[in-house]
């Protein structure tokens, strides 16, 4: 069975459709890039699956769960993670502060134990070295105790990519995480990505315009034109079907 399943997901606001009966399967351990012009409906459909949309027709499941019928927030207890387009990092608290953050909603810690400090220490100490440990693997420990605000785009791309992983999750979408980075950048995110698959048996939803990145490090992809699928399969095959050369670079006709 696949770990994740979308299956005719209809998205419209208003006259417009978004997603168009979009159906297609990830497998555990799998990279699939989701890839499509800009308006095609790639953020819709991370959208839809981190629960910010709900669609207008169609089932989403994770590991046999009927995804839909989750709350936003019960998306990360179930080790669905994503990231965003644009960073979403705190300027003013340091690096290991903005990675522990990610695992926040699988602590235990209540208002009123924070308040008392009733068994918070151990907790902390737990987050702390798991933040630490994932720093380690993405080469950011020299930045630990820095702030944020100042770090170069590249590093606040990888911070990012921490702390989605320090909650250990499962299924980890990412949107465009390339964008703005420079090739030697786009070359090194791409093979930090590529380990934290094969180190954590990670599955990978992924959202690129870099093509060269994404046809690097996916095992399948799923073309979107117009909210609806017009290709999916393996990358070799779809990079050359006519209707993607299309849809990217225009007709010659």
């Amino acid at each position: 069975m696949s770990l994740l399943d979308v299956s005719s997901i209809t998205v419209q606001f208003g006259g417009i459709r978004a997603l168009d009966d979009l159906s297609f399967t990830l497998d555990e351990g799998q990279v699939l890039g989701l890839i499509g012009p800009n308006g095609a409906g790639k953020t819709t459909l991370f959208n839809v699956v981190s629960r910010i949309y709900d669609p207008t027709a169609g089932s989403v499941t994770f590991d046999g769960q009927d995804v839909l019928a989750l709350q936003p927030h019960a998306i990360s207890r179930i080790g669905v993670y994503r990231t965003f387009q644009n960073l979403a990092l705190w300027p003013g608290m340091s690096v290991l502060e903005n990675v522990m953050v990610g695992d926040h909603a699988n602590t235990k810690t209540t208002f009123l134990s924070a308040m008392l400090r009733i068994g918070t220490r151990a907790e902390e100490r737990d987050l702390t070295r798991r933040a630490w440990a994932i720093l380690e693997e993405l080469d950011l420990t020299e930045h630990a105790h820095h702030p944020a605000a100042g770090l170069p785009f590249g590093t606040l791309k990888r911070i990012e990519l921490a702390r989605a992983m320090i909650a250990k999750p499962r299924l980890l979408m990412l949107d465009e995480p390339a964008s703005g980075l420079t090739h030697a950048e786009v070359d090194s995110l791409a093979a930090d990505i590529r380990d934290l698959r094969d180190r954590h048996n990670l599955t990978i939803l992924l959202v690129e315009h870099h093509m060269h990145m994404v046809l690097g490090i996916s095992d399948k992809l799923v073309v979107l034109n117009f909210g609806s699928k017009i290709a999916e399969g393996d990358p070799n095959d779809v990079r050359s079907d006519p209707r993607v050369v299309e849809a990217y670079l225009g007709s010659s006709a």
